[in-house]
């Protein structure tokens, strides 16, 4: 469902132990959505719920609301590192790519096409 790239899986791995969680799970919820889609954010979690379906790649165990599934279906994790510094990054296939006009409402979240 998820996929980690390896880097990604390294530097969750250091969180992990820098926060003595090994034992916790990634979670991957909705922050919200805009004109692009929906956006996701990510946050350790130590227990799993009967809505939540369970993933894991590379030992990282990756927990995701059943709702939630189908958005995050071909989702990829990874680590990228700018001038500024490095980050996760939680990418999508089913995200929009028109910046809000590919649905034919242009202007509807602020902009025109």
């Amino acid at each position: 469902m998820v996929t980690i790239t390896e880097l990604a899986a390294q530097k969750i791995k250091e969180v992990l132990k820098a926060q003595d969680k090994e034992n916790s799970m990634l979670r991957l919820y909705l922050v919200g959505a805009g004109c692009s889609g929906p956006n996701f954010g990510m946050a350790l979690d130590d227990e799993k719920t009967e809505d939540d379906i369970l993933d894991e790649e590379y030992g990282i165990s990756v927990l995701i609301e059943k709702k939630l599934s189908t958005y995050l279906e071909g989702a990829i994790i990874d680590y990228v590192e700018s001038e500024n510094g490095g980050g996760f990054e939680i990418r999508t296939p089913k995200a929009s790519n028109g910046g809000g006009c590919d649905s034919g409402c242009c202007g509807g979240c602020g902009g025109s096409c």
